[in-house]
């Protein structure tokens, strides 16, 4: 993970073909992580408009934080690309991964992360 001091606001993602099209055709602001499956998909970006990379993580195995598995530059994939991708990291495919942690308490709904410099 890039940023070491970023918090996210998280939201709950329907399936992998919704996030796919989300993370491919779509910019979102840095403060932005997709949950889906029990993984989160964190954006790393350094801006808004620029290249869209996503920090993926999942509980650790006390679930006091979450652990980075993968990263993944979807603004560069095809969303067909992306859609594989997605469904490999949610089938377990990069579990053993371990690329450091991240606290949980970085996380929160929307409504709780209220308004950041990264939001506008």
């Amino acid at each position: 993970m890039l940023h070491k001091e970023r918090n996210w606001y998280l939201q709950s993602i329907g399936g992998p073909e919704i996030l796919a099209h989300k993370l491919v055709h779509c910019s979102w602001t840095g403060c932005t992580a997709f949950e889906l499956k029990g993984y989160i998909f964190a954006n790393d970006a350094f801006s808004s408009d620029g290249a869209q990379e996503y920090s993926i993580l999942k509980p650790s195995a006390d679930g006091m934080s979450l652990v980075e598995i993968e990263s993944v530059t979807f603004s560069w994939c095809s969303e067909e690309r992306a859609l594989e991708l997605i469904r490999e990291i949610i089938s377990g495919t990069y579990d053993a991964e371990s690329y450091g942690t991240v606290d949980r308490e970085r996380f929160s709904t929307f409504t709780e992360h209220g308004n950041c410099y990264l939001c506008v």
